[in-house]
């Protein structure tokens, strides 16, 4: 069931022909469609007036790409990085230190957050006394998921209530660490059910604006997002929205990985799945982290451009939309910890960012 505020939607066309008509705000085009109101702009800071504009993380360019991905910041090229902290809504964290990098080929990301305890196992097989047999254990291994916009609409909480497509990278301690991986996945939050979907409760009650950025023949890299044309939308919310995702490169939905049988012999426990097998496209993205008085620090790389993954991958080639979505003894979207809309912007390769004191 979509929320319609037909009042709401008039007054805001009403304004957006208005902003037409001021020569600080080149508003392109004002239509309402079916209910969706769009307001095309270009080349200046306007934005709707309660439009949630989200924490830019400046991305340093960095001529040398030798880095150890092993989860430990300690490169001299990170020291010059600046250091962003986001707040996130929901779950157990409230809070995560970004950090962003990029060469010519390569893009870097650093996530930090506290976590009070080293969680690897995912579902291991525990010895149940009672039962004399081995049973699915209650632990849940701690992972971190980025979501891109990923070509068309995009928002930064799966549970907003809208439906769009998504780019997404998932780091599992247990089931992708070990590989030095990230799943590269491909994903959708639907307004109908599909095969694999998981259904969820929307978590807004009221419409809000987007925001979609639309490529322009004369933008690159290093262009902010008022530079760039853009699309504010809103439209109607949904009650119910349908979560789903599958590896880069298949068609079928993300399966668990190889599920491990119970041990021969009794221990206290033991793995129930062991960790991926990544192939083509779905082992793009590089990660590992390493978790150390109570922190996890997590590092990420990717081809900023990549070759095959076009019909998936979100490509780094101007200002990018991204949130975090952090897990903590938990794997359901609704008890996840979630960031607020985030950009991606790269600078140019003279200019310099010291830390803040």
């Amino acid at each position: 069931m979509r929320h319609y505020d037909k009042k709401f939607i008039a007054l805001s066309l009403a304004a957006g022909l208005l902003f037409a008509a001021n020569a600080q705000a080149e508003v392109k085009r004002s239509t309402l469609s079916g209910g969706i109101l769009k307001v095309q702009v270009s080349d200046n800071r306007w934005q709707p007036d309660d439009f949630k504009q989200g924490i830019r993380i400046p991305v340093s360019y960095t001529a040398s790409g030798n880095f150890k991905l092993d989860g430990i910041d300690n490169e001299a090229a990170w020291a010059q990085a600046e250091e962003v902290t986001v707040p996130l809504s929901f779950g157990r964290v409230n809070s995560a230190r970004i950090k962003a990098l990029y060469t010519d080929q390569d893009v870097y990301m650093r996530v930090r957050w506290a976590d009070a305890s080293e969680d690897r196992l995912h579902h291991p097989w525990v010895w149940d006394g009672k039962s004399k047999k081995y049973i699915s254990g209650p632990q849940v291994e701690d992972s971190l998921l980025l979501s891109f916009e990923a070509g068309c609409e995009w928002f930064p909480s799966f549970l907003s209530g809208y439906a769009f497509d998504f780019d997404a990278w998932h780091w599992m301690a247990g089931r992708t660490d070990p590989v030095a991986r990230a799943l590269d996945l491909s994903g959708s939050v639907k307004d109908a059910k599909l095969p694999g979907n998981t259904p969820y409760a929307s978590r807004n009650k009221k419409d809000e604006w987007n925001l979609r950025f639309t490529d322009r023949k004369d933008g690159n890299l290093h262009n902010s997002w008022y530079e760039l044309d853009r699309q504010y939308m809103r439209w109607p919310i949904m009650d119910t929205v349908y979560f789903g995702h599958r590896l880069d490169g298949t068609r079928d939905a993300t399966a668990p990985s190889r599920r491990l049988s119970p041990p021969s012999s009794q221990v206290k426990y033991a793995p129930q799945y062991e960790p991926f097998e990544l192939q083509g496209n779905a082992a793009d993205v590089h990660a590992k982290g390493h978790w150390e008085n109570g922190f996890w620090t997590v590092e990420l790389r990717r081809k900023r451009v990549t070759a095959g993954g076009g019909a998936w991958d979100v490509q780094f080639n101007r200002l990018t939309q991204f949130s975090i979505h952090l897990f903590d003894h938990t794997e359901r979207l609704d008890q996840s910890s979630e960031s607020p809309r985030l950009f991606l912007q790269f600078l140019p390769h003279a200019q310099k960012y010291a830390k803040k004191k």
